[in-house]
């Protein structure tokens, strides 16, 4: 069905919608370009909606920005179809396409990181992002999530906790995020394990439920702890037990001030098994070292490679663009999901 046949109402809309992109923080589908502004002899570039809708200065920037698009050659990659997600925009709900009016809301409005402590979790997601955007075979994707970051499109919000964190989300979702809420919202929350094999029932079992749309006392299976699509959001549930193991011993050790003699000392024996330090307890003694000075240290200069070094025993499969498979590090797979909701 054609948008622009549509009431004025919708028309505005769409027309809206269209000058958003102008920003250059979205990829256009370049077929769907061609059917929108190319002529019948695909010579010229025409409007496909009434001037009406459009002042002077902004159809010049549209025609300017549609020819840039034009001039660019693999202007969206196979990398980008893949990771990225994909909307369109239509008024057939049941074919998937988006309704114009969301459509508007999901490109003008941030994006929201879930965690349980914006004051602690939120550097950890900060200092990944910034470490990884020049990494590996993904940067393209990694840089745009730093793109997200910097100009305040990717942002926390705070849950206060692992039981709070599906109040969150149904608060947003009633709200703000009415019917938008896939394309906007991942939350990130800590395993709290002791290790490998454990699963806290009575903190996480609510949660993982709510978020797989099942009901209350299913027998839950290693499926039901990771992220599919159609979850109601997108989430990760870190292998490790806390944000604060994913940090380097090296990283701790010289950049934690005062630390006492004992305490690095036990921080070396940790080094001879990277399981044990998977779900060792920072803050409790012998170490004794509080959450949130060590998440600010993810903000510090240390290369990708020590967090790769750091996830190198627990490594996971993600699908690739031509059907294959690889295994990368949990980092990247976090990555990667918020690369989802930009």
């Amino acid at each position: 069905m054609n948008l622009f046949e549509q009431e004025d109402e919708i028309q505005r809309t769409v027309v809206k919608v269209i000058l958003e992109l102008l920003d250059n923080k979205f990829f256009w589908d370049i077929a769907n370009l061609n059917e929108l502004f190319l002529s019948s002899d695909e010579d010229t570039l025409t409007m496909p909606f009434d001037k009406k809708y459009i002042s002077d200065v902004d159809e010049e920037k549209l025609m300017e920005r549609i020819e840039e698009i034009y001039k660019t050659s693999a202007y969206i990659t196979k990398t980008h179809q893949h990771y990225l997600t994909t909307i369109e925009i239509g008024m057939d709900i049941n074919r998937g396409e988006i309704h114009p009016d969301n459509a508007y809301r999901i490109i003008t409005k941030p994006s929201y990181v879930i965690v349980e402590s914006s004051d602690s979790d939120w550097n950890f997601v900060k200092g990944i992002v910034e470490k990884y955007k020049d990494f590996g075979s993904r940067k393209s994707i990694y840089q745009l999530i730093k793109k997200s970051l910097d100009i305040d499109y990717l942002l926390p919000d705070h849950a206060g906790g692992i039981g709070d964190i599906k109040k969150k989300i149904e608060h947003l979702k009633s709200r703000s995020y009415r019917d938008i809420h896939e394309y906007k919202l991942i939350a990130i929350f800590d395993s709290d394990r002791e290790n490998a094999g454990d699963f806290n029932e009575r903190t996480h079992r609510p949660l993982i439920e709510y978020l797989n749309k099942i009901n209350e006392g299913t027998t839950l299976n290693e499926n039901h702890m990771m992220y599919k699509k159609q979850d109601i959001i997108v989430w990760h549930m870190l292998y490790k037990r806390a944000i604060e193991n994913y940090l380097p011993l090296n990283v701790i050790k010289n950049t934690i001030d005062n630390l006492k003699n004992q305490q690095i000392r036990d921080l070396d024996n940790l080094h001879y098994n990277p399981e044990q330090v998977d779900f060792v307890k920072y803050n409790d003694p012998p170490i004794s070292i509080s959450k949130k000075p060590l998440s600010e240290k993810f903000l510090t200069d240390f290369s990708p490679q020590e967090l790769e070094n750091r996830c190198s025993h627990h490594k996971v499969l993600i699908p690739l663009p031509d059907g294959t498979t690889e295994l990368v590090s949990e980092i990247e797979q976090i990555l990667l999901k918020i690369a989802k909701i930009i």
